[in-house]
């Protein structure tokens, strides 16, 4: 499962390397009863961008890895730890 690693507040993935992608969520919860934001990343570092993503708002956020095989795409079955994250613009 990946994990994230804080550089200057910013949450960054450790790489996997059989992975293809990232599927990122967002919450307003830490159980993440309401998801915000998903989606679906190729690159370790990535800028996320999405109207409900606010200013200065404190979230959190989880991963999980996926490869895939043709057109399909499989998920590991684990989220990463759940990370508290402060947005900035």
């Amino acid at each position: 499962n990946p994990n994230f690693v804080f550089y200057a507040d910013d949450a960054t993935l450790k790489k996997i390397k059989s992975a293809v992608g990232y599927r990122v969520q967002f919450s307003t919860t830490k159980k993440f009863k309401k998801v915000l934001v998903t989606k679906n990343i190729k690159k370790v570092k990535a800028t996320i961008t999405h109207k409900k993503l606010k200013n200065k708002k404190t979230l959190y956020v989880r991963a999980k890895a996926y490869i895939q095989i043709g057109k399909t795409k499989y998920y590991s079955a684990k989220w990463s730890k759940v990370k508290k994250v402060k947005i900035k613009k």
